[in-house]
């Protein structure tokens, strides 16, 4: 790793999250669109069973980054957040390749969130009043989303908070209002007697879940095992937002208590928000009924009568969307402000404003996501994508290409820290406030997971496109950085504020 120096700053970013706000935005960040619109493909793809397993395979490996991240922040605290990290214990270049990966991933995914808002506003009004809105209107919704999503990010980020919070209440209460429909619908408790799945009303049993012919695991992985693995990205995708939680470390309110303890309740939330939810999906509707078309959950309660479900689940996807891009906006700045503040961007990227927020960097990301909107938004229209599969969908698996790696990034970072720990003569169990358990097994399962996701992507259809494009987002950031520190043009120190501390100055070598 280079050796920088070190410049202290007394301005940093405003810790105007509140303790409440850290747990609803850790909730809410893993309920995007994706869950309500991708969990039926996946479903679809991989049936009751296999869908179960893959979530709960992937909610372990998203506990072990969360644990293994909150481990990092309290015992460092750096307002660069992954990035700090990824420098510190990976160094400078894999730094660079990570954390403009990071950048570009959610560049390519909020203006996809910004789409999808769009289209579940003409989806509502169509619904309420039976009037088909054009595509002229689809794109006009997708501006206002992205100039409302602008405001909320240049202003005080005590309103990013309130915003996050508020959005993510209702979607919890949409999810817990679903599991409590699809147990009534199960037990044969529901007022309608419309059943085009479950056969006559009453209980339904098994009569769903093991529906067709054959063994029990044949009904309940219908497409193997392996389809496990090859379609994990996607399964990913659906956790991406968890990370928001460490990367607002700065801007929360006695981090050294909330952000942990945020990190680590990720397990149960995993199991309330997905488990459960999807178990209940998998007692009530056929596998083979999911689909991208619409929210999965409203297809189920539709189906079985409650039509008001269609227009909740609208609604509720609708706010999904948007939180989705409102939190992930927040997360690309932030990671461009770490990079700037790490020597890894151009220093007046780590520029505040009056509400001591990162503005040079939101308007620096802006632009892109703008561009990415637009075009899209006319390469969609004018049929000009041929790829294998929705331009929507792509934009998805870009995303969850580079955020795994983003993740890969924090848990290879936290295993390099426990090394050098050691190293230097300290024991992790009395050094370290707050601890990873399971350490280090469950870090490199993780580790060994993801990376077979993202080369098994390769084989699935549409898949090598997106591995492609994803590798170029890794690798050009990475050659400009060392294009630019062989013309000596790269900054040899890093702003640290008053409050932070490197890992030098916080684990000194020490005698055996």
């Amino acid at each position: 790793m280079t050796e920088r120096t070190v410049e202290r700053s007394e301005r940093t970013l405003a810790r105007g999250i509140m303790p409440w706000h850290v747990s609803l935005i850790a909730l809410g960040g893993i309920i995007g669109s994706c869950y309500f619109l991708e969990l039926g493909d996946t479903y679809a793809s991989l049936g009751p069973g296999a869908v179960l397993l893959t979530y709960f395979v992937a909610g372990l490996t998203i506990f072990g980054v969360m644990q293994s991240f909150a481990e990092l922040l309290v015992n460092i605290p750096r307002r660069g957040s992954f990035v700090s990290y990824t420098r510190e214990f990976m160094g400078d270049t894999a730094s660079a390749g990570i954390g403009w990966a990071f950048w570009a991933n959610w560049v390519c995914y909020i203006p996809s969130e910004a789409l999808a808002t769009a289209i579940f506003v003409n989806s509502l009004i169509f619904e309420i009043t039976g009037k088909q809105m054009g595509p002229g209107y689809t794109f006009l919704w997708g501006i206002l989303a992205l100039a409302l999503l602008t405001f909320i990010n240049v202003y005080h980020v005590k309103w990013f908070g309130h915003v996050e919070s508020i959005m993510a209440i209702i979607k919890i209460i949409a999810i817990v209002l679903f599991v409590i429909c699809g147990i009534c619908i199960w037990l044969g408790l529901a007022a309608s007697d419309v059943r085009e799945w479950g056969g006559n009303a009453g209980f339904i049993g098994s009569s769903i879940m093991l529906a067709g012919e054959g063994s029990v695991m044949s009904k309940l992985f219908p497409e193997g095992g392996m389809v496990m693995i090859t379609l994990m990205i996607w399964t990913l995708v659906n956790f991406q937002g968890s990370e928001i939680v460490g990367l607002s470390a700065a801007e929360t309110q006695n981090p050294e208590v909330n952000v942990p303890l945020a990190c680590k309740r990720v397990a149960y939330r995993i199991i309330l928000i997905y488990l459960v939810p999807i178990f209940v999906l998998t007692l009530i509707m056929p596998y083979f009924e999911g689909n991208i078309e619409k929210s999965v959950f409203a297809d189920a309660l539709y189906h079985y009568g409650f039509t008001w479900g269609s227009q909740l689940f609208t609604v509720v996807t609708l706010i999904a969307a948007f939180s989705c891009a409102n939190s992930g906006f927040y997360g690309t700045v932030r990671s461009l402000y770490g990079l700037s503040i790490e020597g890894l961007a151009p220093k007046f990227l780590s520029m505040l404003n009056r509400f001591s927020t990162p503005q040079n960097a939101t308007l620096f990301t802006l632009v892109p996501i703008w561009l990415v909107f637009i075009l899209g938004f006319g390469i969609d229209q004018l049929g000009w994508w041929g790829g294998d599969m929705p331009l929507y969908t792509a934009l998805v698996g870009i995303a969850g290409f580079t955020g795994t790696l983003c993740w890969v990034g924090i848990l290879y970072s936290q295993i390099r820290f426990r090394r050098r720990l050691k190293e230097r003569g300290y024991d992790p169990k009395e050094a370290l406030s707050v601890k990873a358990i399971w350490f280090p097994a469950l870090e490199y399962f993780a580790i060994i997971l993801q990376v077979a996701a993202m080369i098994m992507l390769i084989f699935e259809d549409g898949g090598l496109d997106i591995f492609i494009l994803s590798m170029i987002i890794i690798i050009v950031p990475i050659l400009i950085y060392v294009v630019q520190k062989r013309r000596g043009k790269i900054r040899q120190s890093i702003v640290l504020g008053s409050d932070e501390v490197t890992f030098d100055e916080k684990f000194p070598v020490i005698h055996k």
